[in-house]
């Protein structure tokens, strides 16, 4: 009963409510989408539907990152030309991971003001357009360059993301 009149309440004062399980269902319908588009035939569909589910059923087992690894090493399987596919695969795979978050902190059973999740959809917007004009742009000159190329551009890559990540992980933390 108090839930009813909370959700009146908020209605009185003009706050729109969505219920916390339609996050749920946006991450599954993302997810399905990705699958139908961007997996090629074989387990793969297969495996990233029963991930979904799982996702869905219980978000605390992080099987959401693991369906997103799925995702994206099924994409491995056939050569990297520059198709929407890919395209759709990268920011896909980037909005399962807020979606997934999503669920993290929100229950199925609680209200949510859809105005919360604006900061976390500016920064994916701001976070996928350079991503969208790099993968373009990696998947062009790629085409022309070659493997020892790409190899130094991913190990410059890595060496990068090592040494951003490292220093806050080997922080101890204040006693």
């Amino acid at each position: 009963m108090s839930q009813d009149r909370t959700a009146d309440r908020a209605a009185a004062l003009g706050v729109r409510t969505l219920p916390g399980w339609a996050v749920r269902v946006l991450f599954a319908a993302v997810a399905l989408s990705l699958l139908l588009v961007g997996v090629p035939e074989g387990p793969w569909t297969a495996i990233g539907a029963l991930l979904v589910g799982v996702s869905v059923w219980r978000p605390r087992w992080m099987t959401a990152w693991v369906l997103a690894g799925v995702l994206l090493l099924s994409s491995l399987v056939e050569p990297g030309t520059l198709t929407l596919r890919v395209l759709a695969l990268v920011a896909g795979v980037h909005a399962l991971h807020v979606l997934g978050s999503w669920m993290l902190a929100v229950p199925s059973a609680a209200r949510l003001q859809p105005a919360v999740l604006l900061p976390s959809l500016r920064r994916y917007v701001l976070v996928q357009v350079p991503v969208q004009v790099a993968t373009v742009a990696l998947l062009v000159t790629g085409q022309r360059a070659s493997v020892p190329v790409l190899a130094a551009v991913t190990g410059a890559a890595l060496v990068a993301l090592a040494a951003m990540l490292l220093p806050p992980l080997l922080r101890r933390p204040p006693r």
